[in-house]
């Protein structure tokens, strides 16, 4: 019967001698499971069915053998014939075979439950890492809210430790309110009496060090027969996104355009630049349609409805829409507006974002400059000098018909043509000045200049080149030519006689006054139509200087003796030019002259009289601004071999860090590079007023002289 009961076993079997260990008989079910024979038996011992790093712990089992009961080992690990390693538990008793003392063995193999104990055990730890690791804190709470689970993201996130929690109640938290601890509670008792068995909501509460935080918290019940077992709540810490939404909103509200949203064709939302905007309040504007605010007709004749249908249209489709639109406002104003729609899709909804941006100033802008497009084209068109506007590289993009009567070109022979490769002789064309090269790095140039017409007759110029810079580069220029060939050709022709010159130049300071003057109106008429004072004052001040060198002119045709200039009779009569053209604010500025008689060939008549004529527009302008009266001095004396010039004022003063060197007005630069012409000095000074004085050297230069007003490079 043992016998019949050892072969049946379904587990293996096998009778060991406990001396030798070797085993002596086994059953089938061991030789299917170890994969060993019947005539391999005599060569075995239960050694062989131990790993080789497990023989020791073999050797301790059996040193601790009970010899009179049953011993049952822990899980061990045994190998196949072939090194198959499994686990197994062992019962074995004392058991004589064939009068030997030996031990009956019967083997379990428990490798399948140890190996899912192991993937469970496995799973456990992945779980309780991706509980601890989440970015969400997990607390799980029993029947009665208290705490019996608390994860290590839920200390990071509230601040406690999970040995302070466990037990504990929602009492526990500082919420920021008690409004919030009842929102809470409410939540709580919904899912303990079973009228929901999840939740979600937001809350705010602080941690422990009292910093507020915002969290949205999850939850989920566990029930057993309608019976609540444990809530397990997910906690997720959106303070950022709160601050994200709280600064977004902030730029909603305060954006310069106005900002709606849609649904469908509805306003459900919009901030205060809308109101701004069409003069309503906000409540006038939600759950209105852009119809209640628009015209029947867009100003292009389609229906403003159709128009809008196909733009909502187009941005669902995917397609974003700029475009323009006539709106109304409140009080039927019609309202020029820029749009920019846009699809929105949150969640599972479709919205539409329109940015709004009010173009009543722009529009303004743009008719303003188109007027004043209008206004330089007709100055530059009609003009009576022969003007030219190139771009950077000097090619033509405009000339006027002054300048087609000079030269013989039309404007579609010169269209975008070297301006110097057709009006330059080519032996010249290296040494001519070109924008925008060293010749124009005070911005400006006027120079003689020789051109050549069409029919190839030579022109004696005087040329007023300025280059326009954008960002400190340059992007055109303009070219002012006025043909002085006759009064070259007088001064070609004075060489030969005395009284010859005596009327030729009569002749030419006259044309040149009469030049001059007529440059002085066209500057007073820009000024008059200039609304910008800034662009008003610079046509001013180029009047005065223009008006300055005119009564030079004036006094040298009218002189019998063209060295010597009177300037006395000079400052009177440019004082009263600058009171006449100066605002009636300067009218209160007395001006008191002590010329003793000075007198100056015309070389250094004419930088002085430009030198003297910014001095006293400077001390006008800028010395008595703070002050209701005041005196400026106009002090000139002869040395025998040197002039003194002094513009004095009892006026509030320069500034007490004024250095010339640093001033960049074209006055400041004017003053400076007309004292290099004298070869003079220039002195400063800053005592109860302003004062200037210019010393150089007097000379008797017979014959004409020629201003130049750009610096030597």
């Amino acid at each position: 019967m043992d016998q019949l009961l050892f072969e049946l076993n379904p587990n293996p079997v096998l009778i060991y001698a406990t001396g030798s260990l070797r085993i002596l008989d086994a059953n089938n079910a061991f030789f299917k499971k170890y994969g060993f024979n019947k005539d391999e038996l005599n060569q075995l011992t239960i050694r062989a069915l131990r790993p080789q790093e497990d023989i020791e712990k073999l050797e301790e089992v059996l040193d601790n053998l009970n010899e009179e009961g049953i011993n049952q080992t822990e899980v061990v690990r045994h190998q196949s014939k072939d090194g198959e390693e499994f686990h197994v538990k062992i019962n074995s008793h004392q058991y004589s075979y064939n009068d030997q003392e030996a031990r009956l063995v019967v083997i379990h193999d428990v490798t399948d439950r140890i190996e899912a104990e192991k993937k469970a055990r496995q799973a456990f730890e992945e779980l309780h890492h991706h509980v601890n690791h989440s970015p969400l804190a997990m607390i799980k709470w029993d029947a009665d809210f208290h705490i019996i689970e608390w994860s290590k993201r839920a200390e990071e996130i509230m601040g406690y430790q999970r040995q302070v929690v466990l037990g504990k109640s929602p009492d526990l938290f500082h919420f920021f309110s008690d409004k919030e601890l009842e929102m809470v509670e409410h939540h709580m008792d919904m899912l303990i009496s079973g009228q929901k068995d999840k939740t979600k909501f937001e809350t705010q509460l602080y941690r422990k060090d009292e910093t507020l935080v915002d969290l949205r918290v999850h939850a989920s019940v566990l029930r057993n027969d309608g019976s609540l077992i444990s809530v397990l709540t997910f906690i997720e810490d959106i303070t950022e996104q709160k601050k994200t939404e709280l600064r977004y909103q902030r730029l909603f509200e305060n954006a310069n355009d106005g900002i709606f949203i849609m649904k469908g064709k509805q306003f459900i939302e919009c901030n205060d630049k809308v109101c701004n905007i069409f003069g309503y309040d906000r409540d006038e504007i939600l759950g209105k349609t852009p119809m209640d605010f628009s015209p029947e007709y867009q100003p292009d004749g389609t229906p403003s409805e159709e128009k809008a249908a196909d733009k909502i249209e187009e941005v669902l489709n995917g397609n974003p829409q700029v475009f323009e639109w006539t709106h109304q406002k409140k009080d039927g104003t019609p309202i020029e507006v820029e749009i920019s729609l846009n699809r929105l899709d949150l969640v599972e909804e479709v919205y539409l974002q329109a940015i709004i941006r009010d173009l009543t100033e722009q529009k303004k802008a743009q008719e303003q400059l188109r007027k004043s497009e209008q206004l330089f084209r007709k100055l530059f068109l009609k003009a009576p000098g022969a003007m030219i506007m190139v771009d950077e590289e000097n090619r033509v993009k405009m000339v006027n018909q002054s300048f087609e009567d000079l030269f013989g070109y039309s404007q579609e022979e010169l269209q975008g043509q070297d301006l110097d490769r057709v009006i330059v002789a080519d032996e010249e064309f290296h040494s001519v000045p070109r924008m925008p090269g060293q010749d124009f790095k005070e911005g400006k140039l006027y120079t003689d200049v020789t051109r050549y017409t069409k029919e190839g007759k030579k022109l004696d110029l005087l040329l007023g080149a300025i280059p326009v810079y954008l960002d400190g580069e340059p992007i055109a220029g303009f070219g002012i030519y006025v043909d002085i060939t006759e009064q070259k050709e007088y001064e070609r022709k004075l060489k030969h006689s005395l009284e010859e010159k005596r009327v030729l130049l009569e002749e030419i300071h006259h044309r040149v006054k009469n030049n001059l003057a007529i440059i002085s109106g066209l500057l007073q008429l820009q000024a008059f139509e200039t609304e910008d004072q800034k662009t008003k004052d610079v046509l001013n001040d180029s009047q005065l200087r223009i008006q300055s060198m005119a009564i030079i002119h004036e006094m040298l045709y009218q002189s019998e003796n063209f060295v010597d200039i009177s300037f006395e009779e000079y400052v009177r009569k440019l004082i009263n030019t600058i009171k006449k053209t100066l605002a009636f604010d300067y009218q209160h500025i007395d001006v008191k002259i002590d010329t003793a008689d000075v007198s100056m060939d015309i070389n250094q008549a004419i930088p002085s009289a430009i030198l003297i004529n910014e001095l006293i527009t400077n001390s006008y302008k800028h010395a008595f601004s703070e002050k209701e009266s005041g005196t400026i001095w106009v002090n000139m004396w002869d040395t025998q071999d040197r002039i003194i010039i002094e513009i004095r004022d009892n006026g509030m003063g320069l500034p007490k860090d004024f250095s010339i060197e640093n001033q960049t007005s074209i006055g400041m630069n004017l003053i400076q590079t007309l004292t290099q012409q004298l070869d003079g000095e220039l002195e400063i000074e800053n005592n109860e007023g302003g004062c200037f004085r210019v010393a150089f050297a007097k000379t008797q230069h017979r014959g004409s002289g020629t201003l130049h007003l750009v610096n030597d490079p």
